[in-house]
């Protein structure tokens, strides 16, 4: 049976503020391998520029791409999320199996420091987490938030799209993989960025992925290089990872899970929940029809 987490409507709970968000009492919540043993980092190691090491998206560039505002135990944590339809918002379990409150989410959003006028500003009405989440050795990090109403698409709301069942053996490796979100931009920095960022990076085969985790990586992960010290950081959790398709289509593949605690700028690979392995549960949840 799948786990459900039924979300009161209540407004007044997650009233937004007239034009700006304080995006400074926004708490982290790290989520790491548990037991996991230290590794040997590189001393020449080479860090990339100032998610880490990308760059600011051109406004609206990723209109699949969603901001969540979570009550959680201690504040308002914060993670991203995609469109999969006019009903249903894609992310990560660990960003919501420990909600204290309703989930707000924002849709058309580049800047979320301000409430911008092309923003639709949602609270969730059901959460769904994959019945098989475990938050001990990260896998199956998969939820779905269902919409109170149906939204409508325009410029800048845009669903994405899901790989196909002819897909599902793929391991997209050696794929240009494109993630986006509005995590830290650093790791001298404390607060989530403002605006909308991006990087693009190779997807590792799981193999070359173990040998930096030790072991961790399951089939049901995918991952994306951070060489150069490029990837995502706190705050990016719950975000797409998209590569283009066959045909040029972007296509969600992962969505953003874990990274290494010793921080977001030493280049360790970035870890997702891979799509393809959730597409029946994605399916029978929101009645989504996968392609052949």
């Amino acid at each position: 049976m799948n786990a459900i987490i039924l979300l009161a409507l209540v407004a007044s709970a997650f009233a937004l503020p007239q034009t700006q968000r304080d995006l400074s009492k926004i708490i982290r919540r790290d989520i790491y391998p548990e037991n996991f043993v230290k590794p040997e980092i590189p001393h020449n190691l080479t860090v990339g520029s100032r998610i880490v090491g990308g760059e600011e998206a051109t406004q609206h560039a990723f209109p699949y791409q969603v901001a969540l505002f979570l009550p959680v135990q201690g504040g308002t944590s914060f993670c991203g999320g995609s469109i999969l339809n006019q009903e249903w918002i894609l992310t990560a379990a660990h960003c919501v199996d420990e909600l204290v409150g309703p989930v707000e989410v924002v849709l058309g959003a580049h800047n979320i420091r301000t409430v911008e006028s092309s923003q639709v500003s949602l609270v969730g009405s059901e959460i769904h987490i994959h019945p098989e989440w475990n938050r001990a050795i990260l896998q199956n990090d998969v939820a779905l938030i269902k919409l109170p109403k149906k939204i409508s698409y325009n410029a800048y709301i845009q669903p994405i799209r899901l790989p196909s069942k002819s897909q599902e053996s793929k391991t997209f490796a050696n794929d240009q993989g494109t993630v986006s979100g509005w995590g830290r931009p650093s790791d001298a920095v404390q607060t989530v960025s403002p605006v909308l960022r991006y990087v693009t990076q190779p997807v590792m085969t799981n193999l070359q992925c173990n040998i930096r985790y030790l072991g961790v990586i399951v089939q049901s992960h995918v991952c994306l290089s951070g060489a150069g010290g490029r990837g995502t950081c706190q705050g990016d959790s719950g975000g797409p990872l998209v590569v283009a398709d066959t045909d040029g289509a972007r296509t969600q593949v992962g969505i953003v899970s874990f990274g290494l605690a010793l921080g977001c700028e030493i280049g360790w690979p970035g870890v997702y929940a891979r799509v393809t392995s959730y597409l029946t549960w994605i399916s029978s949840t929101t009645g989504i029809a996968i392609r052949n």
